[in-house]
């Protein structure tokens, strides 16, 4: 996939040895469809192609969002199977983040939500703007997280920390992240951007093969997760097929509260 092949992601080159990807839908809030998902793929394959990119930064479009989730409605007309394998498609290409041997940071302003949440929980250093805002609103729909949520976010702030944040569908200030261990540093907003790319400038300085083969040695050492990915992919699939998605989507759509029966 070549750069003119993107339409929802850009690349840039801000300074030596560093690659950003931007998720660029801006008018969507960087939303997350299955077009994204499969250039994401096709621009950190780019990257890691690049011998002059030791380190990725990913951000997003603008202030307001660096995702503020995926497309809730395109979801809901998707049946069990298309379900899981959308799933899969997320907890694949997000995956992909952890797996490579490049260092990756999130720079975090404004919503960071649902599916771009779990996109974040895949980079290795999170910096974030002090007005971003953070959470998994999916139990509000009936749904949960299913790009990797249920899994990843334990892993990095605890298990009682993790499930505050997915059974409540709170929404949690930068500040708030950082003290659970979330986030390396919060920011002010005026200088974010500088900052943020301050600290990605940093680490692609580093050492490439130290950094290669640090990454992959913690990677070796974390807990095998394959099982319950697979069962958040099928549980996802099931709950597609539930009146209680349906209920949530339309107060979601209708802004109001959702009255879920359990069926």
């Amino acid at each position: 996939m070549s750069a003119g092949d993107f339409e929802t992601i850009r690349i840039e080159r801000p300074v030596e040895h560093l690659g950003t990807i931007v998720l660029d839908r801006p008018d969507a809030m960087n939303s997350i469809n299955t077009r994204m998902l499969e250039e994401l793929e096709g621009a950190l394959e780019r990257l890691e192609a690049s011998e002059d990119v030791r380190a990725v930064m990913m951000r997003g479009s603008g202030n307001r969002a660096f995702s503020a989730g995926a497309d809730v409605q395109s979801s809901g007309a998707m049946d069990h199977r298309e379900g899981v394998e959308h799933s899969r498609l997320g907890q694949r290409v997000f995956g992909g983040f952890r797996r490579t041997d490049l260092p990756v940071v999130a720079a975090i302003d404004g919503y960071c939500l649902g599916g771009g949440l779990e996109l974040s929980m895949c980079a290795d250093i999170r910096v974030a703007s002090e007005d971003a805002e953070f959470g998994l609103p999916e139990h509000e729909l009936g749904l949960l997280p299913g790009w990797g949520g249920t899994q990843r976010l334990q892993r990095l702030i605890g298990e009682s920390a993790a499930k505050q944040i997915v059974f409540t569908a709170d929404r949690f200030s930068a500040d708030r992240m950082h003290e659970l261990g979330y986030l390396y540093a919060v920011f002010d907003a005026e200088a974010f951007d500088e900052a943020a790319l301050e600290v990605a400038s940093d680490i692609a300085a580093g050492p490439p093969i130290a950094q290669r083969y640090t990454k992959r040695a913690m990677r070796m050492g974390w807990e095998q997760i394959d099982s319950g990915l697979e069962l958040e992919a099928q549980a996802f699939g099931h709950l597609l097929d539930t009146e209680d998605l349906a209920a949530g989507i339309t107060a979601f759509v209708t802004d109001d509260e959702p009255a879920f029966e359990g069926k």
